[in-house]
């Protein structure tokens, strides 16, 4: 089954990526590496050397960049035509004792040290994206120090008014060099609890946004304790791994996402028809009603792109679910399903052959967290493939980070529907972040990469089957994955409002590409938002 990969060509060396850094561009100074990528953006890294892949920054091979060594009272300082780093090699983690960082602004020298305490990566950031906004009415706060939901990915813009941005990608996950590229666990050492006690808590610096768990913070090998109000804190021990990247484009906030995607992977242009119009209700629609809801919209002469349909296409358990009734996975009852409901549907393939024939792309709702039940069509073929007698009736639980379970899964389960019509998943992952147990791996960001990686479903040669998935931010790095699912966000004029702002920031970190909720999914919309949501919308487009 495997030796199907053998057409899939890596994605990133078909792109020419390569992880490992120039050798002309690299500095080594004491426990310190600096790896110049260009001449306003320079690695830093203290206590290791990572090579690889990390789910953030794929490319460091790129051409070396004029630059400058000099050695004065120890200190080593490194100058490119933007930016002066100035280094004293010790024993201790970079500091604001051993390292100074310094661009010029508009005549003026700005200088940036690693500072203790809370909002030192701040300094005029102009903000990033989060998650999602499931159940938001209004706004939520984009200021990733001021966000206390870890659950949320929150990340800070890569410009700044300040005219730096510093990334933190320490101990952060990493990819190995298979053709298909698979996380891979990996963990630094933490600092035992004695030297952490040791560290003067005004003079800790920051590992971690607030709210992170304590396993992503020993996964990064750094301290952790709660603080006096019960927010997680996790700071640097004194020779705890870093690995830091400083953008240093001043006010080029062009340049700034050009190089971004020069060492973190372009932004891909999603397929044509995800621009167009979306049909999608929750609704327990049969393939009879969804054929009468796209014949009017051709006697409307109102055009249609994509027909999605929501959870209902599979077997559900209503009933069982309302009286609280959960499967073997511990979740509700039918929230997850790969079956058709032949009810509904009695025959899948005439259907999608139907929306075919009015030239229309489609998608179908998954909520993966339950696995493989025993009532899944499927159940026999894939329970054998993971090792499971069949008539044990035991699930086949879900691990989106086992190579085997998700090949097996994506050929027998998925590929079936992808066969039949189906041309791409809206993913709604809705059951908590915390489920892989590989530290600092959540499950939106890993389902988004082996969604849109998938080389059972995408073609590498045809450019007229480009991927297209829909789902939620899962950290940096997701740029690579669009489209971004924004979730049930409550309808209200603050909502619509905040939407436009909330997709204009999330540019900031390269992810412009947003499907909002344009109808009011938790409640109904009044007559005159639902009319002005759809003005915003572009003429009730989708994204």
């Amino acid at each position: 089954m495997y030796s199907v990969l053998m057409f899939c060509v890596s994605v990133l060396v078909a792109a020419g990526y390569d992880p490992a850094p120039n050798p002309d561009s690299v500095v080594s100074v004491g426990k310190a590496r600096f790896t110049i990528l260009t001449s306003h953006i320079i690695r830093m890294e203290w206590g290791g050397i990572v090579d690889s892949a990390t789910f953030a920054f794929i490319n460091r091979n790129l051409p070396t960049p004029p630059y400058n060594i000099s050695t004065d009272g120890g200190w080593t300082t490194i100058t490119t035509s933007a930016i002066q780093v100035r280094y004293l090699p010790d024993q201790f983690t970079f500091n604001n004792k051993n390292l100074e960082v310094s661009i010029q602004l508009n005549g003026n020298t700005v200088v940036w040290q690693p500072t203790p305490g809370a909002n030192a990566t701040l300094n005029g950031n102009l903000l990033g994206t989060v998650r999602t906004l499931d159940g938001v009415n209004g706004s939520v706060d984009l200021n990733c120090y001021e966000q206390p939901r870890a659950d949320l990915h929150c990340q800070l813009g890569l410009v700044s008014s300040n005219g730096y941005v510093v990334i933190d990608d320490s101990g952060h996950p990493q990819f190995d060099g298979a053709d298909w590229p698979w996380v891979v666990n990996q963990t630094f050492p933490p600092p035992d609890s004695a030297t952490c006690a040791q560290i003067d808590p005004l003079n800790r610096l920051d590992c971690g946004f607030p709210g992170i768990s304590f396993i992503d913070c020993f996964g990064k090998g750094c301290c952790f304790e709660l603080s006096g109000n019960g927010i997680p804190q996790c700071f640097y021990g004194p020779a705890s791994y870093q690995d830091l990247y400083f953008f240093g484009h001043g006010h080029d906030y062009k340049l700034a996402l050009k190089e971004f995607t020069m060492i973190a992977g372009p932004i891909p242009l999603p397929p044509r028809y995800a621009f167009g119009i979306y049909y999608s209700r929750y609704w327990a629609y049969n393939d009879i009603d969804e054929m009468n809801i796209v014949e009017d919209y051709e006697q409307r002469g109102i055009p249609l792109d994509t027909l999605v349909t929501d959870m209902d296409w599979h077997i559900t358990f209503y009933k069982e679910a309302d009286k609280g009734q959960k499967d073997q996975a511990g979740q509700t009852i039918g929230w997850t399903g790969f079956t058709w409901d032949q009810h509904l549907f009695p025959n899948p393939k005439g259907f999608l052959d139907w929306c075919k024939s009015k030239n229309l792309k489609n998608t179908l709702n998954l909520h993966p967290a339950s696995g493989i039940q025993p009532w899944e069509e499927m159940y026999p073929e894939m329970a054998e493939a993971m090792g499971i007698d069949p008539k044990t009736q035991r699930y086949v639980p879900f691990d989106p980070t086992d190579f085997k379970f998700v090949v097996n899964w994506f050929l027998i389960a998925l590929k079936a529907r992808e066969d039949e019509g189906i041309d791409f998943w809206w993913l709604d992952w809705q059951q908590g972040e915390s489920w892989i147990s590989i530290p600092l791996v959540n499950p939106t960001f890993w389902l988004n990469h082996i969604f849109y990686t998938n080389p059972y479903h995408w073609s590498t040669t045809n450019p007229a089957k480009r991927p297209h998935l829909l789902h939620r931010w899962g950290g940096l790095g997701n740029h690579r994955y669009q489209v971004g699912f924004s979730g049930d966000v409550v309808p209200s004029w603050g909502s619509l409002d905040f939407q436009v702002y909330f997709t204009l920031k999330a540019t900031n970190v390269g992810y412009g590409y947003w499907s909002h909720d344009l109808g009011g999914h938790t409640q109904p919309s009044p007559p005159e938002l639902y009319t002005e949501v759809g003005a915003v919308g572009g003429i009730f487009a989708n994204v």
